[in-house]
């Protein structure tokens, strides 16, 4: 089932503590305008109707006029979906509202910014405003605000999976807002207290935290906001059944009732998202009890609602379930066509699904995936079954760019940001692959892998019959092992996984005469080196240079003209900010320098305003920084370190694509010394795009840290190779890692298959 999007019913009543409005002449016509677009849901007409007040009260120099019409458009830009527009009109408010010094205003303010946080998934920031607004409100201010301020919190800890903590911050809403006179209010902190213990698995207290939300809700009058309440109530029903795996006829009635009063409400006030949610989700309710023809016609109402206002994110969930309807009915091909639907109305959705206001404590992955794997897994199944050629081959095509479309929309949902979709108008065709080149896709699915293998004349497909569990724990058991450098228990899982990822090719690769293997890895896959899998006798490396990419779809093709390259090299040696010194990167610097010629920012001249100035003083081909470095979960928790701070791959990206002299991008960032935690799939993402975020056409890094001294002669040797003529970077990195490999100290993989080169490698 697709979880409810619990955003709007976490963060609806953040703005509905009273406020009053002091307004120049005519107003009061532009005001009333914008209550009767709330109303009737046109909040479009409210944007106006409140953007006509702030304007006459500006004019007015009306500054209690102003603040209040900031936060009431706040409030519509938030309900249309636009919440970083809510969050700047809030701040301005704010702003505006520390002159007045009224510390009600500010705290009730606080708590709107607070949950506009939220619902960008910034849960730090958004902890910090909901306790000022907390604290701001005190033990005589507003309960309503302090309501509103802890279901806030509650959403954030239950984000962060502390579901006790969020249990226990929304009862206390539920208590606030009932002291408060606020029926709708404790009605959404009692529906997000069911959904905490429905994750701590308490169903009983679940249901009575429900029964609590029904009673809040009969003292709701009919309004827009009681009708999403009442769809909210009834999806937590579905999860608590779900948890009790039951089909008791009296919860089934009361779902079904609940979700029908919702929809004829919706209904009456012409609240038609509202309305697509009920039908849909009553839809959904129907296919699960087995009621096929009931929940189809449903799902197509809903459909149809959803069209009408135009919604992508509603029409998405509705297609997406309906392709699972078909496929359960044996429908292929409708399947595949409900699930492409979906997907085209994903691609329109601006707001990031796994930032989910009031936190759905799901990763971007646990929620967008399934939706990818399904479709991916629909054309699999049917490309086999093609007669012709050219049909399963365009099955084949269709798969692979559902996997590519899915790479992208997970970088641009680890990084937060469009800088993956801005490349992608740069790109060249993405089946253009240099002779004796393969790349190599392998799915990841519950009951099988898949391996996708694009070659110059076309696409092969391989069926291996282990799952996406098995594959992940192998891969898990392989990183962790490479990492011990004193032993060779690495093996049996590296065997392991060429055989299930790479023998089934061998013989295509060998027919093909292929030489370097481009691996779009997927899931824990991203999380080793292709290099270190052996096939008993050889390691991959030995065969075929290696290099990873995020997608082709991602990349821009170019190969690097190493002599005429300008170079940028800094780097740390001493021991800063609680690190360990890194001694031989003194060596691997003047090493490179000494090859190349270059700028050389040290120890202490490697400061984050001195790369900064360096950067945009002249268009630098390659860009080298040899220190500690982690990508993390959370990519604004990712760094590099510099002498006097840490590189963000913000920083790092506003540093290199905003030089106002440069008119192409770095060819090659190469980060020595980087490293991410072992198992932490989501870490290793944002090194496969670290090149994407940082406006480089490729990267070299390391996916743990190694011994520097190896790292300074793997490094050395790869810009060596890189000055033959006859090499791109994937067969300069291959000769230096062969070249480290035959050395009797470094011989463990665990020295030098670190290395990857991501991104274009030519």
């Amino acid at each position: 089932m697709i979880g409810m999007p619990f955003f709007l019913v976490a963060v609806l009543f953040c703005m509905l503590a009273p406020m009053s409005f002091a307004l120049g002449d005519g107003g009061t016509d532009a005001l009333s305008q914008g209550a009767w677009a709330f109303s009737g849901s046109q909040l479009d007409q409210g944007v106006t109707a409140w953007s006509d007040v702030l304007a006459r009260s500006r004019a007015a120099r009306d500054v209690e006029g102003e603040i209040d019409a900031l936060t009431y458009r706040s409030r519509a830009y938030q309900e249309l979906g636009h919440i970083q527009l809510a969050l700047a009109d809030l701040k301005q408010a704010r702003r505006l509202a520390g002159q007045t010094g009224e510390t009600g205003r500010i705290a009730a303010i606080d708590g709107r910014i607070g949950n506009a946080l939220v619902a960008l998934g910034a849960n730090d920031e958004a902890m910090k405003a909901l306790t000022a607004s907390l604290s701001g409100s005190g033990d005589g201010g507003d309960p309503a605000v302090a309501a509103s301020a802890l279901n806030g919190m509650g959403s954030v800890l239950y984000a962060r999976r502390d579901f006790d903590g969020s249990l226990a911050a929304y009862r206390r809403s539920a208590d606030k807002a009932r002291r408060s006179g606020d029926p709708a209010l404790g009605a959404t902190a009692w529906i997000n207290a069911a959904r905490a213990l429905v994750a701590l698995i308490r169903t009983g207290e679940a249901e009575a935290a429900l029964a609590e939300a029904s009673l809040a809700l009969n003292g709701v009058p009919a309004s827009h906001q009681k009708a999403f309440l009442l769809v909210g109530h009834a999806v937590v029903a579905m999860s608590i059944q779900d948890r009790l795996a039951r089909s008791a006829p009296e919860p089934i009635r009361r779902i079904d009732e609940t979700l029908r009063q919702a929809a004829g409400l919706a209904a009456r006030l012409d609240d038609r998202a509202t309305l697509s949610y009920a039908l849909g989700y009553l839809g959904e309710f129907h296919v699960r009890q087995g009621h096929l023809d009931q929940g189809r016609d449903l799902l197509r109402q809903a459909i149809f609602h959803a069209q009408e206002i135009s919604s992508p994110d509603l029409l998405f969930r509705w297609h997406w379930q309906t392709g699972r309807l078909l496929k359960r009915e044996g429908d292929l091909s409708g399947a595949i066509h409900a699930y492409e639907r979906a997907v085209q109305n994903l691609q329109r959705i601006r707001s990031d699904l796994s930032q989910t206001p009031g936190g759905s404590g799901l990763s971007f992955r646990e929620i967008v995936s399934p939706v990818f794997v399904e479709l991916t897994d629909l054309l699999l199944r049917r490309a086999p079954l093609q007669r012709d050629r050219a049909a399963q081959q365009a099955d084949l095509i269709a798969a692979r760019d559902v996997v590519e479309r899915f790479k992208t929309a997970e970088l641009e949902d680890y990084f937060r940001d469009d800088c993956v979709a801005s490349l992608q108008a740069k790109v060249t065709g993405i089946d253009r692959l240099e002779p004796r080149t393969a790349t190599l896709y392998p799915i990841l699915l519950p009951d099988r892998t898949e391996l996708l293998i694009s070659f110059s004349d076309g696409l092969r497909q391989v069926t291996v019959p282990v799952g996406a569990a098995e594959i992940a724990r192998v891969t898990h058991g392989l990183r962790y092992q490479l990492e011990r450098r004193t032993t060779s228990r690495f093996m049996a899982d590296a065997t392991q996984l060429y055989d299930w990822l790479i023998r089934p090719l061998e013989g295509e690769l060998d027919r093909l005469g292929i030489k370097t293997l481009v691996v779009v890895p997927d899931g824990p896959l991203r999380s080793i080196p292709f290099a270190a899998l052996h096939d008993g006798q050889r390691f991959l490396i030995e065969k075929y240079a290696v290099t990873v990419t995020q997608g082709l779809s991602l990349l821009e093709p170019r190969p690097l003209s190493i002599r005429q390259a300008s170079m940028l090299l800094a780097g740390l040696t001493d021991s800063v900010q609680g690190f360990p010194a890194l001694p031989h990167i003194a060596e691997e610097l003047n090493d490179i320098s000494q090859l190349y010629g270059g700028t050389v920012l040290y120890n202490k001249d490697f400061l984050k305003q001195s790369l900064r100035d360096r950067l945009q003083e002249a268009p630098y081909t390659i860009v080298h920084i040899a220190s500690h470095g982690k990508f993390e979960t959370d990519s604004r928790n990712s760094f590099l370190l510099t002498f006097d701070g840490r590189l963000t791959m913000d920083d790092l990206e506003r540093f290199i694509k905003f030089s106002e002299f440069r008119r192409e991008p770095v060819e090659l960032l190469t980060l020595s010394a980087c490293q991410t935690a072992a198992g932490d799939d989501r870490a290793a993402l944002g090194l496969a795009g670290v090149a994407i975020k940082a406006g480089a056409r490729s990267a070299l890094a390391t996916l743990w840290l190694i011994n520097d001294q190896a790292a300074e002669l793997l490094i050395t040797d790869f810009y060596r190779h890189l000055a033959d003529p006859s090499m791109n970077k994937a067969m300069a990195l291959q000769q230096a890692q062969l070249t480290l490999l035959k050395d009797n100290r470094y011989r463990h993989p665990g020295f030098w298959s670190a290395f990857l080169l991501i991104g274009n490698w030519l």
